[in-house]
């Protein structure tokens, strides 16, 4: 038996993972079947966490206005850090693995299985709320923290910080999206694939990691690396015009050769016809200046001939050259400002799926997602 994972970052609704408040996609009378591990109020983790930290941070002021009343309010007020963070984990989809099907108290199992090693696998993740839902469509668990490091040498010595919780845990990021969180989800990930495993489940992996993202996102950077791509053409284009430009600057000299061997011909006494000498006859006179001209004038003219054929060759080389990469290099302009025309709609369209998204919930638009697809499929083979 072979099944996905989800792993989805969630928004920590408190409330409504500890069920104070119920939505309407939870079938209540399933929700004795959840699991409620911990329900911490966070502000009283904080103070736990760092009132130890802030005192110390706060006595060595000697500014009043360098000074942090509360450090919840402080993180909640800033823009930095987040005051906490919600994972949530899923085995299978609503088809394969129902919360109402046979494999249901499996998922609850493993997930179960999987939260007990949570805390120990991630010490730098205070985890203070942390819940397996059983009573909507599909078994999942969303787990709360706080994350934090300790030893800073700025600010608070234990302080809120996300990025440097997971470097302790060794996941270094290497870009936007291979991050210190992705390659940690990464991690968990292979955690809850291990305990599947013993269970007779195989990881059902759909690829790479762009298969984690939205369709959006992933439309999004396949765009982007068509751009960098033409921008490469483009700047190779460049290159070569930067050559022809060489080329060219070859042919000016040429020129300037031309206009010397002109000059040699008017001053080089060699080139000069002489005067006839005494009574010499004709055919002395011939045989000691004229024939000598001759021949030095036909290896000029064979040289200044070579030279033009030359100099005429590269030139309409680079003149039919230069004419094919100004249309190429017009042709990926605008293929690139079409390509960039795109990645702004599909902005546009992910700041409205994002929007959709906080009205609906992300299952539930997901759901709405599905059904539209299904309505198009079923059109286009009525159509047939």
């Amino acid at each position: 038996m072979k099944r996905t994972i989800s792993a989805m970052v969630g928004k920590g609704s408190v409330t409504h993972n500890s069920r104070a408040f119920t939505a309407e996609n939870v079938d209540s009378e399933r929700t004795h079947l959840n699991i409620d591990y911990c329900n911490e109020p966070i502000k009283k983790v904080y103070h736990e966490m760092f009132d130890e930290a802030l005192k110390q941070y706060n006595d060595k002021q000697k500014r009043k206005d360098r000074k942090i009343a509360d450090y919840y309010k402080h993180i909640e007020s800033g823009k930095q850090e987040k005051l906490f963070h919600e994972i949530i984990f899923q085995i299978g989809n609503k088809d394969d693995m129902s919360a109402t099907g046979e494999h249901a108290e499996l998922a609850r199992t493993i997930l179960d299985e999987y939260y007990q090693g949570f805390q120990e696998r991630n010490p730098y993740l205070r985890v203070f709320s942390a819940h397996l839902h059983m009573d909507e469509a599909t078994p999942h668990i969303h787990i709360d923290f706080v994350p934090f490091t300790t030893g800073s040498k700025r600010g608070l010595e234990k302080r809120v910080s996300l990025k440097q919780a997971m470097l302790n845990m060794g996941f270094k990021g290497e870009g936007k999206s291979d991050n210190e969180l992705n390659r940690w989800i990464l991690s968990e990930k292979e955690v809850l694939a291990q305990i599947m495993e013993r269970h007779g489940i195989e990881w059902e992996q759909k690829g790479t990691h762009e298969q984690h993202l939205s369709v959006l996102d992933y439309k999004k950077q396949e765009r982007a690396k068509e751009v960098a791509e033409l921008d490469r053409e483009i700047e190779e284009k460049q290159l070569e015009v930067k050559g022809l430009k060489a080329t060219v600057e070859k042919i000016e000299e040429a020129k300037e050769i031309l206009g010397d061997v002109e000059k040699q011909l008017d001053e080089d006494p060699q080139l000069q016809l002489h005067e006839p000498q005494g009574l010499m006859t004709a055919k002395s006179y011939k045989k000691k200046f004229v024939d000598p001209l001759i021949n030095r004038l036909k290896n000029l003219v064979r040289t200044v001939l070579a030279k033009s054929y030359q100099g005429w060759e590269n030139y309409h080389r680079i003149n039919n050259l230069n004419g094919r990469l100004h249309r190429e290099n017009e042709h990926l302009k605008y293929e690139n400002s079409k390509l960039k025309e795109l990645n702004g709609m599909l902005r546009e369209q992910n700041k409205g799926y994002r929007l959709l998204e906080k009205v609906f919930g992300k299952r539930k638009l997901n759901e709405i997602i599905e059904q539209a697809r299904s309505f198009k499929k079923s059109k286009q083979r009525d159509a047939r």
